[in-house]
């Protein structure tokens, strides 16, 4: 007990410390910290207690203090804001794929200075291209512009990267490779084993199920769609893809309960524990896993040691253990989220039980709660608890609170276990062979696509979130003042008294009464996407990727065609999970029309994720990192490559066929490779589809002179709009019936042009950036259109 409150006066100097800063206002926590064993204890030796508690909250607040960094730059922040400056820094963490850019971190090593090499020391932030790929320990040698981080009106983006140990940030710079395996040997290793159990997920799930079950198994959030990332914040359900206190006590509650028959349930606990450090290790070391881990083995160690100490006791050491280590933890927002969810579940969730159990009770003549029941009455109580406590900093910090988080959390959290579960066996099971990760992919889809399509569909009500602008510090004090008396009140309610040990092991029951409803619904999702493919249709859906190419062709005969990728992995992948099947992860052929990043860069990630047979491409005489990592894809999986040119035609079985329009045969653009750019034809019976890629006008006017078969009752608009494309005389020759353009929303680019769309005149005009996703499907004779939004 004493140890706890002494464990609680530090948090509470570091909390004075960070979030006042003012000495009156520690001098008055410690003053409160000393009265407290005086009127508690009235003894002797309550002196004693009184000034180690002060000592404790005064040393919290001063370590904090003293761990903020320097206002001044240092090492190699020297250097922001001025010319371009050369130095060599080791890439210190695990690659972030975000979008179409690559973000590394890294520790400086030497700068040149007048011609010299240097030691220098600091953290920087890097933003690079998707190509080349780096990985944590590789020696870099960059030639760019640092600059200080700036302080936006409504986050202090400086003071956030601060408390990392970064100080500087450069965007795009040059770099090279120096050397490769620099970093910790044993970090190195876990990254490697993230990455095989990542790549089992992305092999084995289609997007955006892969990235969700990679965030709840591995803490890995990078790779979520921005658009699934909003509503899981929306409905307040993002702690499911935070490692949390629940993540670690279902591993331990595994472990002890699997092995406590065959070896005894000490023996158990101790194993149980080493399991808890492994995976700890594995997901990394954010402040959401230390307290996690500290809090879940201090548990197995009681159970081992058969003396199970104090929850708050142990979450308050717990807390004084990490901000000791590493003092800016408490700043940080999911440090917080992490201690506030676990306080709520270890003071209220019990009493707020125990209160729900005895008012339905007193409303049935069955005095004996059925199983099931219980279950639902347990996660009502541990959802509400962790809602109420962690409110007012969501509120603060992100001026946005979800009005839907209850009944989001009461039918998503019984899926989380099995998710977890399943995601861990399909991890494994891929990196012992692809067939076992196939196999179990179809059994992790289910609760995963569930909790998806759970989340999204409660997101979408339009009273699902709500602003709360102008909220301070104060006012979360003031809520939490008035909380404490609600949980006073509450834990004064007469009942039987439940541990939080207790809770958490019938939590245990809590999938039960959720597998049913899962299994349920799934398999209504499975159906729903059988019953959507092509049939005897030829299918052309224009994929929304952003500022890019990326097109999905489905035939009669069932083939799958990809015609470019977009402009990062993220997008086109979200975009084939959106149509093919998920067990569906066959492409029979990928066509790159030209090397241009918005339509390359994300078909490196599909040789990645996807069976490939076949590539075909124009004549390719690029060198770019992208066009690199593109053709060493296509060699590392020996894919069968063709070069493309006017005349050729593929057999897409049931009537359907796809020509090749342009360009001649042995004809190159070394210039420019937009004029290179391929044309294909998509037809079935009297519907065709003309995919003009990003020709120019002189190349359309080129296939009007030639007399190419260009009449298509459906035009891909080239180049995304652009007023250099798309001419009034390519328009009468094609004659479409209606146009789609591929473009970003809110592009740099102005596209499309007005130009552009003056020269459409009257025809429908469909646009990715608008409508997201435009399907349109054909029997030879009639089309059909379907829109992923409705536009303007």
């Amino acid at each position: 007990m004493i140890l706890g409150y002494l464990g609680l006066c530090w948090l509470l100097g570091m909390a004075a410390a960070a979030f006042t800063g003012n000495p009156w206002a520690i001098a008055a926590a410690a003053l409160l910290a000393a009265i407290v064993p005086l009127v508690t204890r009235r003894s002797a030796v309550a002196l004693l207690w009184a000034a180690m508690a002060a000592a404790f909250l005064v040393g919290g607040a001063w370590l904090y203090q003293s761990s903020l960094p320097s206002p001044e730059p240092q090492g190699i922040a020297l250097h922001n804001d001025g010319p371009a400056v050369r130095f060599r820094a080791v890439v210190s963490g695990e690659p972030d794929e975000r979008g179409s850019s690559l973000r590394l971190r890294l520790s400086a090593r030497e700068v040149l200075i007048d011609g010299r090499w240097q030691s220098t020391s600091g953290g920087i932030l890097m933003r690079s291209g998707l190509f080349p790929r780096y990985d944590y320990g590789d020696l870099l040698e960059v030639n760019g512009k640092l600059e200080t981080p700036p302080e936006f009106e409504d986050f202090d983006y400086r003071d956030y990267l601060a408390r990392q140990g970064i100080g500087s940030i450069i965007n795009y710079p040059q770099m090279s490779l120096l050397a490769t395996g620099q970093g910790n040997t044993i970090q190195a290793w876990v990254y490697d084993v993230r990455g095989e159990l990542s790549s089992s997920l992305e092999d084995a799930l289609p997007e955006p199920e892969a990235a969700l079950a990679q965030g709840i198994l591995l803490g890995r959030r990078a790779s979520l769609p921005d658009d699934l990332r909003q509503d899981l914040n929306d409905t307040n359900t993002s702690h499911l893809i935070a490692v949390s206190g629940y993540n670690v006590t279902l591993v331990a509650g595994l472990f002890i309960g699997g092995l406590a028959w065959l070896i005894g349930r000490r023996p158990a606990a101790w194993l149980a524990l080493l399991a808890i450090i492994a995976y700890a290790a594995l997901v990394g070391g954010q402040p959401s896993v230390q307290r996690a881990a500290i809090m879940g083995g201090m548990y197995v160690v009681a159970i081992a040691l058969g003396r199970q100490s104090g929850a708050l006791q142990g979450l308050a050491l717990a807390g004084a253990g990490m901000t000791a280590f590493d003092p800016l933890l408490m700043k940080d927002i999911s440090f917080q989220l992490s201690f506030a969810s676990t306080i709520g579940l270890v003071l209220f969730a019990p009493a707020l039980r125990t209160r729900l159990e005895a008012a339905i009770a007193r409303g049935s003549s069955d005095r004996e709660l059925a199983g099931p029941l219980r279950g639902v009455i347990e996660l009502l109580a541990v959802t509400v608890a962790a809602i109420a406590f962690t409110l007012p900093i969501t509120a603060v910090n992100f001026q946005r609170i979800s009005l839907v988080a209850i009944p989001a959390n009461l039918l998503t959290v019984p899926a989380f276990p099995l998710i977890m579960i399943a995601s861990g066996l399909t991890a494994v099971g891929g990196m012992i062979a692809a067939p076992i990760g196939a196999f179990l992919g179809w059994i992790t889809y289910m609760p995963v696509a569930y909790l998806v399509h759970v989340v999204r569909l409660l997101a979408d009500l339009p009273f699902a979130a709500a602003s709360v602008d102008g909220l301070t510090t104060g006012h979360a004090l003031a809520y939490y003042a008035a909380l404490a008396s609600v949980v006073w009140l509450t834990a004064r309610r007469p009942g039987r008294a439940t541990s939080w040990r207790a809770s958490l092991a019938r939590a245990g029951a809590l999938p039960t009464l959720g597998i049913a409803i899962v299994l349920a619904l799934a398999s209504v999702l499975v159906w729903l996407v059988i019953l959507g493919s092509p049939g005897d249709r030829l299918s052309v859906t224009f994929l929304d990727v952003g500022q890019g190419d990326a097109i999905l062709i489905r035939s009669p005969a069932g083939h799958n065609i990809l015609v470019d990728g977009g402009p990062n992995g993220e997008a086109i992948t979200a975009a084939l999970g959106r149509h093919l099947a998920f067990w569906d992860r066959h492409l029979h052929l990928v066509v790159l029309t030209h090397p241009d990043q918005d339509h390359l860069a994300g078909l490196v990630t599909v040789l990645e994720r996807y069976d490939v047979d076949q590539v075909l491409t124009p004549a390719l005489t690029d060198d770019s990192p992208t066009v690199r990592a593109w053709q060493e894809a296509i060699a590392e999986r020996d894919i069968p490559q063709r070069e493309a040119f006017a005349g050729q035609w593929i057999d897409l079985g049931g009537g359907a066929r796809l020509s090749v329009v342009y360009p001649p045969p042995g004809f190159l653009d070394a210039a420019d490779e937009d004029d290179s750019s391929l044309v294909l034809k998509a037809s079935l019976g009297e519907a065709a589809f003309l995919l003009t890629g990003d020709i120019g006008a002189e190349e359309e006017a080129s296939l009007v002179s030639n007399h190419a078969d260009l009449r298509a009752p459906v035009l891909k608009v080239a180049h995304h709009g652009s007023r250099a494309s798309t001419t009034a005389a390519f328009l009468a020759a094609v004659a479409p019936l209606t146009a789609v353009i591929s473009v970003g929303e809110d592009n740099s680019y102005g596209l499309p042009s007005p130009e552009t769309l003056a020269r459409l005149g009257a025809r429908p005009v469909f646009r990715t950036d608008r409508h997201g996703d435009v399907e349109m499907s054909t029997d030879g004779e009639r089309l059909w259109v379907r829109v992923g939004r409705e536009g303007e």
